[in-house]
């Protein structure tokens, strides 16, 4: 994998990483504490609306992938983070249009909009790079 390539990919997933996290954490405020909620804008609430669970979700990705990124300089690494996440968040878009409120998780338009973008978006970087990876591989071993 190119050296152009593995950047773009450590800082995609730096900010999505993070962004998960900070959604998470911000929703999961929102649910534990209503006051904060019933203060906010209508478009903030509805952008921090999300369900108790599926903070945790975001809590849970958003925290691992990070300590991924900033922890491990492999690429490798940085390539099976895109492949799980997308591979996750592509199936749970999936689910979310194909049975109401799956797992007990309010997966409405919007989040399955986000689902639907951000899954298939880091499969396919994911993809990328391990082909990239492999690629690498099979060059230096013919020469």
């Amino acid at each position: 994998m190119n050296a152009t390539f593995s950047t773009v990919l450590r800082w995609y997933l730096w900010i999505l990483m993070s962004g998960l996290l900070l959604h998470g954490l911000v929703s999961l405020v929102f649910r534990l504490a209503p006051s904060v909620d019933a203060a906010m804008p209508y478009l903030v609430r509805g952008i921090f609306g999300i369900d108790f669970w599926h903070a945790w979700i975001h809590i849970a990705w958003g925290s691992l992938g990070m300590v991924i990124v900033a922890r491990s300089r492999a690429r490798q690494a940085q390539v099976w983070l895109a492949l799980g996440f997308g591979a996750f968040y592509t199936a749970l878009g999936i689910a979310g249009v194909r049975v109401h409120h799956p797992l007990g998780l309010e997966l409405d338009a919007f989040e399955n909009a986000f689902h639907l973008t951000a899954g298939p978006a880091t499969l396919l970087l994911g993809i990328l790079g391990g082909n990239r990876i492999v690629g690498e591989h099979t060059i230096s071993a013919s020469q």
